[in-house]
């Protein structure tokens, strides 16, 4: 295990141990993926699907070895990287007494090609993760990688870098006592307040525009990065976690590039993406950040980075709570800008003068 690695495990919240196996502990797990890499990275965008071995040391220093399915997945990452997102998927009862025991298809997160740059962006991306695993439970868990991909046909073809592996939804909610829907759209009126306003609040922290909680993309259901879940039956108080923050501003890879519909040229620019009607939840929401400020930052801006990567974060994050914790700030930046019938109320009376 490099040391960045367990620096950033050290320095981040720490997990249930109830958690499934694989998200039970923070250290960073050493892993060696078998396939036709060569191929799954050259044929990346036909999503091909190859055999595989995945491969780690268990803590008696036995080796195991846990057979699955490999193939490339994702959209932006997937057309702009050199190396692909990944996805695993464990069939079978081949996992039983390891760590993917219980396990089906996992998302893993990988390092978009060579260079320092795609290093950190996985850095910063688990940190947020991680930064909201520590703000609420109805947050997808993740656990560093320190993976070796083997081509399984030829020893010349070898590649070391950090990945990270995502929750499956299908577990969170379990731990969570709910049940996944995948709706056409959902109302204002139906989200559990406290829980939206805090998820946009954070999506405001990271500089994050890439989401949508009341609908996805044409066709395939509420909702763009982002999951629902509700108690059973309910029709109210539905949780949207977020996923996919690679668009956020504080980590502003080379790919990422602002909806055309929020008027800003760069994702550094923040917008606030919250409803009107939850603005009286945005005091607790924004008490809730502030006391979790310190791992906040060190989640999103932690020492593992170059130190002018690591002190433009840590502007970026500090940024956010000048902006929350000063009222005029707050007025102009959050309340002002929510969405929904009082903020066009507020914007009348504005424009209508004394």
């Amino acid at each position: 295990m490099s040391n960045r690695l367990l620096l950033i495990a050290l320095l981040l919240p720490a997990v249930d141990i109830g958690a499934a196996p694989l998200f039970s502990s923070d250290e960073p797990l050493a892993i060696r993926i078998e396939a036709p890499m060569r191929d799954l990275v050259r044929f990346r965008l036909d999503h091909p699907e190859y055999s595989a071995i995945v491969q780690y040391t268990d803590s008696d220093g036995s080796t195991v070895r846990v057979p699955a399915t490999i193939s490339s997945r994702g959209n932006s990452r997937l057309d702009y990287c050199e190396f692909p997102p990944i996805r695993l998927d464990f069939g079978g009862k081949a996992t039983a007494g390891t760590l993917f025991e219980g396990q089906g298809e996992l998302k893993l997160v990988t390092q978009c090609g060579r260079g320092r740059g795609p290093e950190r962006w996985v850095y910063q991306e688990f940190g947020i993760y991680r930064a909201y695993n520590g703000l609420t439970d109805a947050s997808f868990r993740v656990r560093m990688l320190d993976v070796t991909y083997q081509d399984d046909s030829t020893t010349s073809w070898t590649r070391v870098a950090p990945a990270f592996v995502i929750e499956p939804v299908e577990a969170m909610a379990g731990r969570l006592g709910r049940v996944v829907l995948r709706p056409p759209e959902v109302r204002e009126e139906q989200l559990d307040p406290d829980e939206t306003a805090m998820s946009i609040l954070f999506q405001f922290l990271i500089g994050n525009t890439d989401f949508a909680v009341k609908r996805g993309p044409s066709g395939e259901g509420c909702c763009h990065n982002g999951r629902v879940l509700a108690v059973a039956g309910s029709q109210d108080d539905w949780i949207v976690v977020p996923y996919d923050f690679d668009q956020a501003g504080v980590i502003n890879t080379d790919y990422a590039l602002p909806d055309e519909q929020f008027g800003i040229r760069r994702v550094t620019r923040r917008v606030y993406r919250g409803f009107c009607m939850h603005n009286d939840r945005l005091p607790a929401a924004i008490e809730r950040l502030n006391a979790g400020r310190a791992a906040i930052t060190d989640a999103l801006a932690p020492a593992s980075l170059a130190r002018t990567w690591q002190a433009r974060a840590t502007r970026f994050v500090n940024g956010f709570y000048e902006i929350v914790n000063d009222p005029q700030e707050l007025e102009t930046e959050l309340l002002d800008k929510c969405r929904g019938a009082a903020s066009f109320a507020v914007r009348k009376t504005k424009s209508a003068g004394p």
